[in-house]
Formats: structure tokens, C-alpha cells, sequence
């Protein structure tokens, strides 16, 4: 059933519920941010249910109209909090259930945002959740086409992610790259999970690096659960380092010579969309959504996961003579303008209403 959203709060209107209960802040939280932030300059008023002691807290308590609502990693607590919004808006897959559980006690309308393409095991409850939305946006056709093989009945609108617009400091961007000087700088940004992100290949790319290509210099940005797992890996390897989570990160991709993106899984990987904001060559996985971001032999390389010759032979091209990086960086440019927060805003915009 539609539902009219105002876009102001002058007259009582109620507000737009976000619900993300993700125990970490990446990629889905930054984008949950990027569209909150976006509705608010628009003039809705909003709340955001998240888990307590999210960084996501800390980094919307400036959005004006915001209402943030922390709660346990529990569905029917979030699902409470969602009485008396307008409509609700499930940012990743656990709030499913607890938007369903708001529809049900409160009648409250829902949209339900897919960002990943593994498949789910079977749940009576999550198909009926996905039934009663009033929309599904799914962040990439590849997530669009596993969700119907689980669900054929529903029929999810592609809405992707968002570039993140991140600033840049010269002096900062100068100081990463003094500190390794005369290197070509092989970045990644993401959470340290080899079963999602595939860093392990990074490494060992890098070990093979380290004898053929000494003037290359790995640098990953992220924080994770295997980070003592790849420290080990990494041994005593000094062409690649761990820099932990940052939060300067337009200053490492404006520092970054390629971008390196290894994953095992992805829906659609909004790094990408950051690190072809800044122009960079990429060599990514064949896998998931990446292939609409990343054509082969075009804007960058795409490699078949765990693939480590791949991988350090996709670097080697793109760096090399063979390939006109200022064309791929006028390339990446161009693609990822079509990604700007406005659109991604004004796509959800029309499914809530």
C-alpha cells in the first residue's frame, strides 16, 4: 500500500524509521549514513534504530530531525522502536524480521534493502517479511537475481549504493606517501574477513611482490576479525602493512596508485564506487555485482577469487605500458558520477512513497 512521506516535519509528520542492527560499522552502515544524511538536508524527519554501542551512533548525532534509538542486538527491541514512524526501512538482513514484527503489531509500512547475494537458508518468516513489503531494493542486479531464485515471488527494484564523497587532505595524502617513498602504493579498503573480502590473496600476492616487483607497496585500510590471523600471514614481510581502521580514508585512496579488491562474495562492493571516485585502475574478482562496476580490459582487471597469479598479473597490466591509466582514471570518474547520494536518495524517496 503507498505511503505519502513529507518531505517536512512542521506539521507532526511522522518519521522515517531506519532499522540497522549490524554490530560494526562498514560499507551497509556507511550507506544506511549516506541516505539518512541525505533525507535530512531534504527536510524529513527520521529515526535510527541501531545496536547499542554502533559507531553509527557517533557519526549521525549531527543530522538535524534525527532521532537515535540504541538498543540491544535484539529483533524485538528494534522492532518496538519502530512504533509510530510512518514507514520503516530494514537496512540489512537481521531487521527484517523486526520490520515484519512492527507491520504485524503496528501496521506500520516497510522497505527492505538486500546488499548481498549469498543465499539464505530457508525461513517461513523471512519470505512472509519479504511478501508484506511495500518494496524491496536490492543494491545490484546480482543480488536482484539470487533473491528471486530463493523467492520468485518478489520483484526487487535495483537501487545501488552511493559514492561516499570523501575529503581529501594534500598534506595528509603527502605525508602517507613521504613515508613510502619511491613505491607504487597497491591499496585496499574493507573489513578484514577473508571468507567476504579475500585478503589472504592480497598477501600472498604480496610475498610474490616482494622478489618481482620490489618497488610495489600494499597497504590495507580496515579493521576485522582475522587481523592476528593476517599479521601472522604477513610474518616478515615489509611490502605490506596493516594500517587498521582509518578514518581519512579519501586521503589513502587519493594516496593509492590501484586499487585491489580480492572478494570471495559481493553484491556490489560500494568501496569500488569510492576508489573509482579517485580515478584508480582496480583489479576485483569476477564475482557478485562487481562485473557492473568493473569491465575487464576497460576501466580495470577482473580476476577469479583466491587467484593469486591472477591477481599479481591484473597489477602488473594495469600498471604497466600496455594500459592508458589516465584514460581508466577519466573512465572511473565518469562511472562513479552516476552514483551520487542524490539518486540514491531520490530512488528510496519513491518507494517510500
Amino acid at each position: 500500500m503507498p505511503v505519502w512521506v513529507r518531505p517536512d516535519d512542521k506539521y507532526g509528520m511522522k518519521p522515517i524509521c531506519h532499522l540497522n542492527l549490524a554490530p560494526h560499522y562498514r560499507g551497509g552502515e556507511r550507506q544506511t549514513e549516506l541516505l539518512v544524511r541525505e533525507l535530512a538536508r531534504r527536510g524529513y524527519s527520521q529515526r535510527l534504530v541501531i545496536k547499542r554501542g554502533n559507531r553509527l551512533a557517533t557519526r549521525c548525532a549531527d543530522i538535524e530531525n534525527l532521532e537515535i534509538r540504541e538498543v540491544a542486538s535484539n529483533l524485538l527491541a528494534a522492532g518496538l522502536a519502530v512504533k509510530g514512524a510512518r514507514i520503516a526501512h530494514a537496512h540489512d538482513g537481521r531487521t527484517v524480521y523486526s520490520v515484519l514484527f512492527a507491520n504485524l503489531v503496528y501496521s506500520i509500512p516497510y522497505v527492505i534493502t538486500r546488499r548481498v547475494v549469498a543465499p539464505q537458508s530457508k525461513s517461513i518468516f523471512r519470505g512472509l517479511a519479504y511478501r508484506r513489503a511495500v518494496a524491496i531494493a536490492a543494491i545490484s542486479r546480482a543480488a536482484s537475481v539470487e533473491l528471486r531464485k530463493r523467492h520468485p515471488e518478489v520483484q526487487p527494484v535495483v537501487v545501488p549504493d552511493s559514492t561516499a564523497g570523501f575529503a581529501v587532505n594534500q598534506f595528509e595524502v603527502e605525508r602517507i606517501r613521504a613515508q613510502r617513498p619511491g613505491k607504487i602504493l597497491v591499496g585496499h579498503v574493507g573489513a578484514l574477513d577473508h571468507s567476504h573480502k579475500g585478503q589472504s590473496t592480497i598477501i600472498e600476492a604480496a610475498r610474490i611482490a616482494a622478489t618481482r616487483h620490489p618497488d610495489w607497496h600494499f597497504i590495507l585500510c580496515g579493521d576485522g576479525p582475522d587481523e592476528q590471523r593476517f599479521r601472522d600471514e604477513i610474518g616478515a614481510l615489509s611490502n605490506i602493512e596493516l594500517v587498521g581502521w582509518v578514518e581519512n580514508v579519501g586521503d589513502y585512496l587519493a594516496a593509492f596508485d590501484l586499487f585491489v579488491y580480492p572478494s570471495l562474495h559481493e553484491a556490489l562492493g560500494s568501496t569500488l564506487l569510492d576508489a573509482m571516485q579517485f580515478g584508480l585502475p582496480i583489479v576485483a574478482s569476477n564475482v557478485g555485482g562487481i562485473p557492473d562496476l568493473v569491465e575487464d580490459g576497460v576501466n580495470g582487471r577482473l580476476v577469479e577469487p583466491e587467484h593469486v597469479s591472477q591477481l599479481v598479473a591484473g597489477i602488473a597490466e594495469l600498471l604497466g605500458t600496455e594500459f592508458d591509466r589516465d584514460e581508466i582514471a577519466r573512465r572511473n570518474r565518469a562511472r562513479a558520477s552516476q552514483f551520487g547520494v542524490s539518486s540514491m536518495a531520490h530512488a528510496y524517496v519513491a518507494l517510500y512513497t
